[in-house]
């Protein structure tokens, strides 16, 4: 009798290992320069985290809040978008807040730092002045192609999304709050 069970128990050793589990949630949104380098990256969710260069933020909302070194973020949702402020003070104001085609995000005395439309598959980057600094498209495969500086964007369709993400001309924490915004408002 204990010659079975030694035997049983050796049996049952041998099996194969369980494969570890599979990430869940969405996919990341992942930016990167023509070399590879990752520029940008979004992981949706609750809490969403969003990274630019060397700088990480975890927002949870919405009303949208994040934490960076001593610095706590917040945005206060009003019927002229959200206000987004470090602290007390205001910073910029993003609207309209849920619009597929469309976003501005404005200093706190209402001019544009950027301006993205979305027509016809391609999205446009404006700049203070109304000039057209980046073009965005999707490619076949759905990739998105950012052309100045060169970029692409694997993990989403929403050419908006990246357009926020890639947007030089706006500081990269409101880069990241405005883009958890937009997942967060979608529920992704």
């Amino acid at each position: 009798v204990h010659r079975c069970i030694y035997v049983l128990a050796a049996i049952g050793c041998q099996g194969k290992p369980e494969a570890p589990p599979a990430p869940s949630g969405p996919a990341p949104v992942v930016v990167q320069d023509g070399k590879g380098v990752t520029l940008a990256q979004l992981r949706p969710g609750h809490p969403c985290r969003a990274t630019i260069g060397p700088i990480e933020m975890i927002i949870g909302g919405p009303p949208l809040v994040a934490q960076v070194g001593d610095a706590h973020w917040m945005g206060e949702d009003g019927s002229n978008g959200t206000t987004l402020q470090r602290g007390t003070e205001a910073v910029a104001r993003v609207f309209p807040v849920d619009d597929p085609t469309q976003v501005a995000v404005l200093d706190p005395q209402g001019v544009a730092m950027a301006r993205i439309t979305v027509s016809g598959g391609d999205a446009l980057v404006s700049n203070l002045r109304g000039q057209v600094v980046r073009r965005l498209h999707t490619k076949v495969g759905g990739t998105i192609a950012v052309d100045q500086p060169a970029a692409t964007a694997t993990g989403t369709n929403d050419l908006v999304l990246v357009a926020l993400l890639t947007t030089a001309e706006i500081p990269p924490e409101v880069r990241m709050l405005a883009a958890c915004q937009r997942v967060l408002v979608k529920g992704s």
